[in-house]
């Protein structure tokens, strides 16, 4: 198995309990990058939180954040990033607002966040833990979110933690041809045309010269499975959804279990080592 480019989900993928990173993970990252190998954190979060991470691992990482809609290579150069045009930005921030949920503009630098007081606990402890460690700026304000936002977001995300709330917004945006993923249970993720995880993985490839072929990709929600469909050899976690282990040549232990490490000492470090 030639790899050439890994690239990995971070929530329920690269981290195990806690949002920590599993010791196996990080000593097998730290491996892959010394054989030559490069890596990309893609998430949903944002730029900062990533890059932090990344640093905190030990690894120099491009950073892929809002499920792609920026990326940054492993020296801090933004490669590209992908916004809303304004006309739709403004539709779906009022759309949501008339629908009454908890939503945010994910842009540069700041979170725009309207319906602030239907905001799930869980999300709250998150956006709490990102504005303690300066990752993001937040701004509480209905209007601004339709006045300010939608020009420079790159995704909106809609939070709550009753199911048939967030089967109704699906049901909506399916109802108007807007496409949508998550990255959970609690949360529905709009993204701006051409920017998902895997044109992520694609702009990559062709940053480094890298051909799809020699690529590895690792998920476990329904917003990784463009990344893993574009990719060579996907890998799913052991905790994904059945829609992701569907489309996966290797199902990994579980990300608690550090998974992701075991699978890439035994199909990516062992047999380079073997050449």
């Amino acid at each position: 198995m030639n790899v050439r480019l890994i690239c990995m989900d971070m929530d329920g993928t690269l981290f195990g309990e806690m949002g920590q990173v599993p010791e196996i993970n990080k000593e097998a990252l730290r491996a892959c990058e010394k054989m030559g190998i490069k890596l990309a954190l893609v998430s949903g979060r944002g730029y900062s939180f990533i890059r932090r991470k990344a640093d905190e691992i030990g690894i120099h990482a491009a950073v892929a954040s809002a499920n792609g809609a920026r990326i940054d290579d492993e020296n801090g150069n933004t490669i590209f990033e992908g916004v809303f045009q304004k006309e739709k930005g403004e539709f779906i921030a009022r759309l949501l607002l008339n629908e009454n949920v908890n939503f945010e503009a994910y842009t540069k630098g700041r979170n725009y966040i309207a319906r602030s007081e239907l905001m799930p606990d869980a999300h709250k402890k998150s956006l709490h833990m990102y504005l303690k460690a300066g990752d993001v700026e937040a701004i509480y304000d209905d209007e601004r979110i339709v006045t300010e936002a939608p020009a420079n977001a790159y995704k909106f995300v809609v939070f709550s933690d009753k199911a048939s709330e967030i089967d109704r917004i699906r049901t909506l945006l399916d109802s108007l041809g807007i496409k949508h993923c998550s990255s959970g249970s609690q949360n529905v993720e709009i993204m701006p045309e051409g920017a998902d995880k895997g044109a992520a993985l694609k702009r990559l490839c062709d940053y480094y010269h890298i051909s799809p072929t020699d690529t590895m990709a690792f998920g476990d929600y329904t917003n990784d499975i463009d990344m893993l469909s574009a990719s060579a050899h996907p890998v799913a976690m052991g905790n994904a959804v059945d829609s992701v282990k569907r489309i996966a040549e290797i199902v990994a232990p579980l990300n608690t279990e550090g998974g992701l490490g075991q699978v890439l000492f035994a199909h990516v470090i062992k047999e380079m080592k073997a050449q």
